[in-house]
């Protein structure tokens, strides 16, 4: 009788002939590699029962083996689960010069890469080597040439001295002066910014700062930063989404819904790359159908969108399905849409808290009450742009702040989101033509972050800014039976055309419209509802 030991190694070896002969042969076929992984473990089921006729290391390896053979499959399936919509960037060419062929980068592309990172980082996404890059930044006037590597001079005695160049990116020529305006007007709009987004906004702006001296800086400016600049240990898992404009997750943020004002916003998954973002005085689905049509005029087509079930989101799961097919709408609790639900934290505590205090403070000293429609449209009117300009700010800053993230480096989000169409092939770019079908597993799991759920801060800033979401419905269907809905409707003007332009004339004598202070929006404010209580009181 054969011993069923050895019938197992020889199923073994088979085994891992044909998982090696899938994993290259079979990507892009789903079903194929779904039947190695269970064939991987059935053999494994089928060998427990003769577990104790193995030497133990020779099990352990068997049992650890097979483990590897069904991950890497299911890695395999992850990857082929988005593929690219579009041939991959011709990033390199190749002149003939008579000898080796000289490798040229596409100019436009690496003067945009330069923007983000240099030759050493940038060498890992074209795959050519840093003095390569240097070279055609040289030769395409991107770059000037450095120093060279050190100067020798002879002094009267003959002997020679050597002084080295240290070739690092050109600082920001700002005094420490400047720096401290600069850097003062940056928390005057975005009082909790830390040092990152600091760095980030001076980026955006075009200055080059180095750590140092922008805590130094703020110091000055704010008194210490207590827990401002401390490291924050945070421990995320690993995120399945093929590449940038795979999946954006969207939603609207409530915490100034007393206000009448929502904000909704897109996110890129795999970049964390704010797509788009705007404060509105409505939680309607055109609004944010509209938002969703700018931001893919800018950005491209995402191949998937992931949402919450309120009815805002209906415009956008109409406009995937028209332009994808139904599936490509992902419903599902606002919980599980983390990317988003982590960026509302950042939201919060960029610009969103600093306006609630606000609005609070109108409420408790000049006069504001949230139930009076007038007080609404004036709150709208007098300071609805200027919201929307910090969002539009913050979104630049946060775009352009370089992010840490676990074994990936420390990017901007715009850099990840170039560097992805890079390495990971271009998605909804040229949407017109339709790309591959495609299949997700589990939609529903699709793109959740399920660290981030066990984050207690964050979830403690999710339940204080969503409606809890409902659970009854059919848990076998992709598209909800019921949705929610949050209601927030403008009021409307309560001044004739000709009222409003004296109600302008009268404001802009008064008080200086322009400011970003607070304390001058106060009496912005103030000086609004004077003007307002007089006209309604002469009628």
């Amino acid at each position: 009788m054969a011993n069923p030991v050895d019938n197992i190694r020889a199923a073994y070896a088979n085994l891992e002939r044909d998982v090696r002969r899938t994993l290259n042969t079979q990507l892009g076929v789903e079903e194929s590699l779904e039947g190695q992984a269970r064939e991987a473990l059935r053999l494994l089921s089928a060998a427990q029962v003769h577990r104790n006729h193995f030497p133990s290391d020779e099990w352990t390896a068997l049992e650890l083996s097979i483990d590897n053979m069904v991950q890497a499959l299911n890695d395999a399936r992850d990857e082929i689960s988005d593929p690219p919509s579009a041939e991959p960037l011709r990033v390199l060419s190749f002149a003939s010069t008579g000898g080796r062929p000289r490798i040229e980068i596409d100019p436009e592309l690496l003067a945009e890469s330069l923007q983000h990172a240099g030759p050493t980082r940038l060498r890992d996404v074209f795959k050519v080597s840093s003095r390569t890059i240097r070279r055609r930044a040289l030769d395409y006037g991107l770059a000037n040439p450095g120093a060279p590597v050190y100067v020798e001079t002879e002094d009267a005695d003959g002997n020679r001295t050597r002084t080295y160049t240290i070739n690092a990116p050109a600082e920001s020529t700002l005094s420490d002066a400047d720096l401290d305006r600069e850097i003062a007007s940056i928390l005057e709009t975005f009082p909790d910014f830390g040092r990152r987004m600091i760095q980030g906004h001076l980026l955006d702006a075009g200055h080059t700062v180095v750590r140092q001296r922008v805590i130094d800086s703020y110091v000055r400016v704010h008194g210490p930063p207590h827990q401002s600049f401390a490291e924050r240990s945070i421990h995320r898992p690993p995120y399945n989404v093929a590449g940038a404009n795979s999946l954006w997750h969207h939603d609207g943020q409530h915490g100034l819904i007393r206000y009448k004002i929502v904000i909704h916003a897109f996110v890129d998954g795999k970049s964390r790359f704010v797509t788009g973002i705007r404060c509105s005085n409505n939680n309607r689905s055109d609004t944010v159908l509209a938002l969703f049509d700018e931001a893919v005029r800018r950005h491209g087509l995402p191949r998937r969108v992931r949402g919450d079930f309120g009815t805002e989101n209906v415009g956008v799961a109409e406009a995937m399905a028209v332009l994808r097919g139904v599936l490509y709408y992902i419903w599902g609790r606002s919980v599980n849409n983390t990317r988003i639900e982590r960026l509302w934290y950042d939201v919060t505590h960029g610009f969103g808290f600093k306006w609630k205090t606000f609005f609070i403070e109108l409420e408790a000293h000049h006069g504001l009450n949230p139930l009076v429609p007038e007080h609404i449209w004036l709150l709208h009117y007098l300071f609805l742009p200027s919201i929307n300009a910090d969002a539009q700010e913050w979104a630049q800053t946060w775009n352009a702040h370089p992010l840490a993230v676990r074994n990936d480096g420390n990017d901007s989000p715009r850099a990840r989101f170039l560097f992805s169409m890079v390495r990971d092939g271009p998605r909804g770019l040229e949407y017109v033509q339709e790309p591959p079908e495609e299949e997700v597993t589990d939609p529903e799991m699709y793109g959740v972050d399920w660290e981030a759920m066990e984050d207690p801060q964050l979830m403690r800033h999710y339940l204080e800014n969503n409606l809890e979401d409902s659970e009854d419905s059919n848990p076998f269907t992709f598209t909800p039976e019921k949705l929610s809905h949050v209601p927030c409707d403008p009021p409307d003007c309560p001044l004739t055309p000709e009222e409003l332009d004296y109600f302008d004339r009268e404001l802009a004598a008064s008080v200086d419209l322009s400011s970003r202070s607070m304390a001058v929006r106060k009496l912005i404010w103030s000086e609004a509802f004077r003007i307002c209580s007089d006209m309604f009181a002469a009628d």
